[in-house]
Formats: structure tokens, sequence, C-alpha cells
């Protein structure tokens, strides 16, 4: 498993005109410069909404007085898993049949001809030209025009990890497929890449549906309820270092994933339908590496940091922002946030290095606080950013910060991609994988992480909104970091 890692051989350090326009926008006056990449609009955020929906925090889940769907399932055994997913069904049903027409130019929505229901765990029998026995899945079959999924481990389970909106979503996945076949949204030659990130960004669409209300069964918060569905995409990310995104079962990395959901989310249907080859290798993290099998983990520790404190010197350089000095000690500043603070009086960043190196531990029943070593160093660069930010005469301590500082920290990862998206040139020597995004979105996703806090650890309430921050610094480097989010 590879994550942050660092590469003997030097090469040429290129900043991409992204970064540049950073610095034209934020530190000098009167700087003008062609900007690259995908325009994004100026102070087009907000901390009281979710894709312009208001801010949720209540109940997640089936509606209290839903009615039992009446759709036939075969294999049933009537327990509370196939209940779920019989209501998730035709609610997904519900929502294509109303917004299938507008979407696909007046055609109408064809529900699915069978509903399968087994249990991986007992006797299997053939779906697909595969027995079910010990497959834990669920899956559309376009030959027989069917919805599977098991019910004896596979739905439990995500059930009992993420909740009842879990079950939905995996479910809303699997109609995504047969959306596609419907409307004929992809080529049979296509990667399957590209058919599992539609999919992805029509249950984002379908989830849209339900925060807004109209769904009959169920209710979600755009808070902690969006939350958990896209921790399930994270949970279902394809194994790093295993697949690429030309890979003949390719789904997408965590970043991947989160990515198409938000997209259907905020932008419609019309937009997964759009999705193409171009459009999904062009801002995918699964891709092979030309060192797979060298990379290592970054020990948390002197020289660790070291080697964090050079890249991110490199990459904010042309900024003009004075470096901070990083510390193991004790803050001069009388607050301090954990396990990274920055003290702006003294351009300082106090580093707890035994706070950081529990956050650098993989993910574990016995470490549940870890998301991994990228994870811990991110809190490093969040930090970092902030003085940048201080240079720049940005305010540290309002909810613009927060946003901007995970924007610059993903900005930051990008330019550390060896095989960079948006064909940026890798700066310096310290080099990110697809499981080192991942570790960012995860740990974007918890309440305690200061990749998208402000000064005083504060972050910004909705983990859609975090990631998404984070996202366009990747995707698009740092100029979005000080025009989307500039300070209100």
């Amino acid at each position: 498993m590879s994550r942050v890692s660092t590469r003997s051989r030097q090469r040429k350090r290129v900043l991409s005109t992204a970064l540049s326009a950073f610095t034209c926008a934020a530190l000098v006056a009167g700087c003008a410069q062609q900007i690259s990449g995908v325009p994004t609009t100026m102070g087009s955020y907000s901390t009281t909404e979710v894709a312009g929906l208001p801010v949720t925090n209540g109940p997640s889940g089936p509606k209290p007085d839903a009615p039992d769907a009446p759709l036939p399932v075969d294999g049933t055994d009537n327990g509370p898993m196939d209940r779920l997913a019989r209501n998730a069904v035709a609610d997904i049903d519900e929502y294509w049949s109303s917004v299938f027409p507008e979407t696909f130019d007046g055609k109408r929505f064809v529900p699915v001809k069978r509903l399968v229901s087994y249990d991986s765990g007992g006797p299997g029998q053939q779906l697909c030209g595969e027995n079910t026995a010990g497959v834990v899945n669920a899956f559309y079959c376009p030959p027989d025009d069917l919805v599977a999924w098991d019910r004896g481990t596979l739905l439990p389970e995500l059930d009992n990890s993420f909740g009842p909106m879990a079950v939905v979503a995996v479910l809303a996945h699997e109609m995504g497929h047969a959306v596609q076949h419907r409307a004929r949204t992809v080529k049979p030659d296509d990667q399957v890449i590209v058919m599992e990130q539609q999919a992805d960004c029509f249950a984002g669409a379908y989830f849209r549906y339900v925060a807004e209300g109209s769904s009959r069964y169920f209710q979600i918060s755009t808070g902690k309820g969006l939350n958990e569905v896209m921790g399930v995409l994270s949970f279902i990310r394809d194994a790093p270092g295993k697949s690429d995104f030309m890979g003949s079962n390719a789904h997408g990395s965590a970043f991947d994933r989160v990515t198409a959901f938000q997209y259907g989310f905020d932008e419609g249907p019309q937009r997964c339908a759009k999705m193409d080859f171009d459009d999904v290798s062009r801002r995918t993290t699964l891709f092979g590496s030309w060192k797979a099998g060298q990379d290592t983990d970054l020990p948390v520790d002197e020289r660790g940091l070291e080697a964090v404190e050079k890249s991110l010197q490199e990459v904010f350089r042309d900024t003009g922002a004075e470096p901070p000095t990083i510390t193991t000690g004790q803050s001069s500043c009388g607050r301090r946030t954990t396990p990274a603070s920055y003290c702006a009086s003294t351009n300082t960043v106090s580093l707890d290095l035994p706070a950081l190196q529990r956050i650098a531990q993989p993910p574990s029943k016995e470490a549940e606080s870890g998301y991994g070593d990228f994870a811990a160093y991110a809190q490093v660069a969040s930090r970092y950013a902030l003085s940048v930010q201080k240079a720049a005469g940005l305010p540290l301590d309002d909810p613009a910060a927060g946003l901007r500082t995970a924007c610059m920290v993903g900005a930051w990862s990008g330019l550390l991609v060896e095989d960079p998206i948006g064909k940026r040139n890798p700066v310096g020597s310290l080099r990110v994988v697809a499981e080192d995004i991942d570790e960012g979105v995860a740990a974007l996703l918890g309440e305690d992480s200061l990749i998208a806090a402000d000064v005083n650890g504060k972050q910004v309430p909705v983990g859609f909104a975090r990631v998404e921050a984070f996202r366009i610094g990747v995707q698009e480097g740092m100029a979005p970091c000080s025009t989307k989010y500039s300070a209100p």
C-alpha cells in the first residue's frame, strides 16, 4: 500500500499557472495573468448551504410513516434488509420516472424487470451467469435487466457501519447502471470506470431528490447524513495499488467516487450523462505508478517533517510569503490546536508529534483515530497554508479561511502527484499516490481534522463543503483558493 513517498531522482520543478495565479489574485496588486483550468465563481461558497440546500442535521433514514413498497422480490425472506432494499428501489424508481423524460429527450423510464435477494452465506443460485454463494455484493445484470443484493452479509454490514442510507446509496448506484442502459449514455467500448463513475453521479442526483424532501420513503440531513453516504463511497473504493482507471473492474478511488457523487448532487443527472472517458481521465487519481512497489509510507518523525517542510516551501515559494518556522516545541501563542497550531504573531507552526503519529496510523479497530500518514502531514500543511494567507492579508478566523485552507492543502497535494491531474508537472521530490488523496477525503469527513479549519481549529460544519474545497484545489490548483473562497 503506497502513501506519501520520496524519490531519489530529482526532476525540474515546474509550477502550474494556477499556482502563479494565486500569487496574482491574493498577493500582488495589479497583477494580470492568463489562468488555465475550469472557471470558478468568485466568492461562490456558503457555510449555511449544501449545493443550494440549507444545512440540516436532523434524522436520516426511512421516514417513520413510509409505506411498504409492493414490488415483488424473488428469494426474499421478508426481513428488515429486504424491506429496506425494496423500498429503496421503489423510491429510486419514482425519482427516475419523474426526471428521466426531461433528462433524456422525453423518454419514459421503465423499471427493471426483476429484483432478487440472496444470502451469500447460503446455498448459491445462478444469477447473471454467476453462482451467488460467497458473493458479497449488489449488482445490476444488463442481459436479464435485474438488480440483486446480498441480504445476508453486505446489506447488514453497510447498515451496521454507516446506517440505512448506506444501503440506499449502493442500490441507487446499481439502479444508475439500469439508467445507463435505458438512456444509452455509455458506449459498448467505454472503459468500466466511466460506467461506474456515471452510476455514482446518478446516485448523487437521486440523493439531491431525497435531501430536498421529495422522497416518499426516505429522509437525509445535508450535514451528518450526507457525510455518512460519502463515507460509504470511501469505504467501497478500489483497493489502492491494485487497480488503475484503465482496469476491467475499476470503480474509482474514494476521491473519484465522491467527486462523481458531488457532481450529481450539485448539478443533476444532466451532468452525469455528459461523463465520458476524457472527463474521467482528466480528474481521476486512480492511475498506475511507474515506481509501483518502490513507494513507502513516510514516517512521522523529524526526517519526515523535514521532507514535508521542504515540499511546502517549494510549492508555496512563488507566493512570496515568508515560510513559517515549524517546530515540535510548545506554541508561543496562548491558544493551541491539536495536532498542529499556527501562531500568526511569530509565524510559527507548532506540532504535537505523538498526536500526529496517532493520526498517521492506518485505520483499524485498534486505532480508530488513524487515517494514514498523508492525513497526518495534511494537518501540518493546513497550518502552513494559514501563514500564506496571513502574508496575503487574508483573515484567518472566518469560515472562508477554513475552506481556503482545505483548497490550498488540495492544491499542494495535486502538485505532488506523479501522474498529474490536468497534466500538471509534479513539484520537488516528495510524491503522493491515490491512497494519499483518499486519506485526505476520509479525514475531511471526520469531525476532528484541521485540514479545513481556521486558525482556531474551527472547521466548516458541512463535510460536503470541506471535501469540495479540497477537491477543487487538487483538480484546479491554487487559483480558486483565493477567488472562490474569498473573504465575506
